[in-house]
């Protein structure tokens, strides 16, 4: 392949990468003030992001506010922790908690104080045994897997590199072989696709990557990797299965770890660069929200501009010879490039599944949809989707899955496709054929 055609090649992917993804100036009636140092975190239980504290005009703050996807308002707890700049707040899942740590406080010392929200308070939390000493300028990361908030680094009149493990009860110092230099403003997320915790740079460091296993550190060598930065922002994409980090001295620029290396996402219009903004994953419109650090009250999201979506329809479907329809699952999306995978459950022990697909659930050669299978033997049962192709899977046990490998063919972006569930089962009917539920499924990028 000659070096030009590999140059055109590589500057098509890229421009497809930016388009795949785009920052949303949003506009709504109500906002914070303009603060910059502030902490901020997606709330699952109430569907909201939460800011706490920041700094305006030099006045540190003790305020609350929540951002519901379309308006900011203050909240107004019984209980308000002291104002504060530079701390940490991550959603620990597994309790329903928001748990934020440390900062500045308004007269300028170091805090080691545990706050959580929930929902309606604040409330401090004395650890069991121990703590982690007071700093500012820290990161921290709820881990999913281990069901615990990590927490590294920052400052306390010196840099720090230690890493703690909260729990809801106390606070456990972490020792590792290895570690990343001491450090501040640094920032770290957690990976899904490794399940590993990324950390990125920081204030007077290199532009290093770590990686921790739940074990040790490792400096990893990505064969792109972005400036060196300090006060950026880092987040982890649930949908997409990527890191977004945003934040920078004088390049507003865009950054994504996909689990291996790091892509530039900076697309035509990005937000102005800055300092010590903060992002949060909202879990239910699967966008990153950014506020503020800038000298308007900006809020601003960023997401996919075409996701992969992925719904389970239609009626239950005939039972088999157990007693069950067979029904679909999948944990995963349509992406260019990647493997669709759905499951198949509910199945005959060790039997066939079938697969049914086309691009549509309304019509098919055989008339509209759905339409009954009776003059073929198969009383009760519905075909919901257009036959055009018929997978066949086996099951292990009673389950099957069925894989489709989508090609990384920018066309294909948007495109949707049906797919029923079925199965080959003996005797159940004069067909020996069951189906079960449907899925629409429109292909995305990343």
């Amino acid at each position: 392949m000659s070096p030009q055609l590999t140059s055109c090649l590589v500057i098509a992917f890229s421009a497809t990468l930016v388009a795949q993804t785009s920052w949303t100036l949003h506009t709504p009636p109500n906002a914070p003030p303009a603060y910059t140092a502030h902490a901020m975190a997606y709330y699952l239980v109430t569907d909201t992001t939460v800011l706490f504290g920041g700094v305006v005009g030099g006045v540190r703050s003790s305020d609350t506010w929540i951002w519901n996807g379309a308006d900011w308002f203050q909240a107004t707890p019984a209980t308000v922790p002291p104002a504060r700049v530079a701390q940490t707040m991550v959603y620990d899942l597994s309790r329903g908690r928001l748990v934020m740590f440390g900062g500045i406080s308004a007269t300028g010392g170091v805090l080691g104080d545990t706050w959580e929200w929930d929902g309606n308070d604040w409330i401090q939390v004395i650890p069991a045994t121990t703590s982690p000493t007071a700093r500012r300028s820290h990161c921290m990361i709820y881990h999913p897997t281990r069901g615990t908030t990590l927490l590294f680094g920052g400052f306390n009149g010196s840099d720090l590199n230690d890493l703690w493990e909260w729990d809801g009860n106390d606070w456990t110092v972490i020792a590792t072989a290895n570690s990343p230099s001491p450090r501040r403003a640094s920032d770290m997320a957690w990976d899904p696709t490794s399940d590993n915790v990324i950390l990125f740079s920081g204030y007077f460091q290199g532009a290093d990557t770590w990686s921790f296993d739940g074990t040790d550190w490792t400096s990893l060598t990505p064969t792109t990797v972005p400036s060196a930065r300090y006060d950026h922002s880092m987040v982890s994409d649930r949908l997409r299965d990527r890191i977004v980090m945003f934040g920078n001295t004088t390049i507003g620029d865009t950054w994504e770890w996909d689990g291996s290396n790091w892509l530039d996402r900076t697309g035509a219009s990005p937000p102005a660069p800055r300092l010590d903004t903060y992002l949060a994953y909202d879990w239910v419109r699967e966008q990153v929200t950014m506020f503020g650090s800038s000298a308007l009250p900006e809020t601003w999201s960023y997401e996919a501009v075409s996701p992969a979506v992925f719904t389970v329809l239609g009626t239950p479907g005939c039972p088999g010879s157990n007693g069950l329809p067979p029904v679909l699952g999948s944990e995963t999306r349509p992406w260019l490039g990647e493997a669709f995978t759905v499951t198949i459950n509910q199945l005959p022990s060790n039997g066939i599944a079938l697969m049914i697909n086309g691009l549509s659930d309304t019509s098919s050669a055989l008339g509209p949809l759905p339409t009954s299978l009776l003059a073929i033997g198969m009383p009760g049962c519905m075909l919901q989707v257009d036959p055009l192709i018929i997978d066949v899977v086996f099951a292990t046990g009673s389950t099957a899955t069925w894989v489709l490998n989508i090609p990384n063919d920018p066309t294909l972006l948007t495109q949707q496709f049906f797919s029923q569930c079925g199965a080959l089962d003996i005797g159940v009917n004069a067909a020996s054929l069951t189906v079960g539920n449907y899925c629409s499924a429109t292909i995305g990028g990343k």
